[in-house]
């Protein structure tokens, strides 16, 4: 469906069309997790709540952080109270796929750490 999709806007814009099919397997590697997974992977959305409660932060600060160190010092406080509340359990859907999923990275990261 992504190349019929593709095909039919090839013409209007080919430059585009091209780059999108030639990085194709990029945009659907999430397919090789399990299907459980999937929908929880496929977004940004953790990003965007970090950055978005750091912002919150800054602005209740007075609109900037006064150095680099109380920067690092928000961003450490925010992701330690997410993986203590939100990140603390993990959803059922997802763990009952660590299994599946720490064996998916055994598998990529032991071949890549091995020496010739």
């Amino acid at each position: 469906r992504f190349e019929e999709l593709c095909k039919s806007y090839e013409k209007k814009y080919p430059a585009y069309i091209k780059g999108l099919l030639k990085k194709k397997e990029h945009y659907f590697v999430y397919k090789k997790y399990p299907e459980g997974v999937r929908r929880y992977i496929y977004t940004t959305n953790v990003v965007e709540n970090i950055n978005s409660r750091i912002e919150l932060i800054r602005v209740n600060t007075g609109g900037y952080f006064q150095s680099i160190k109380t920067a690092e010092v928000a961003i450490y406080i925010t992701v330690s109270r997410i993986q203590k509340m939100r990140w603390q359990k993990p959803l059922p859907l997802i763990k009952s796929a660590l299994y599946e999923l720490r064996q998916m990275f055994v598998k990529r990261f032991y071949k890549e750490t091995q020496f010739s």
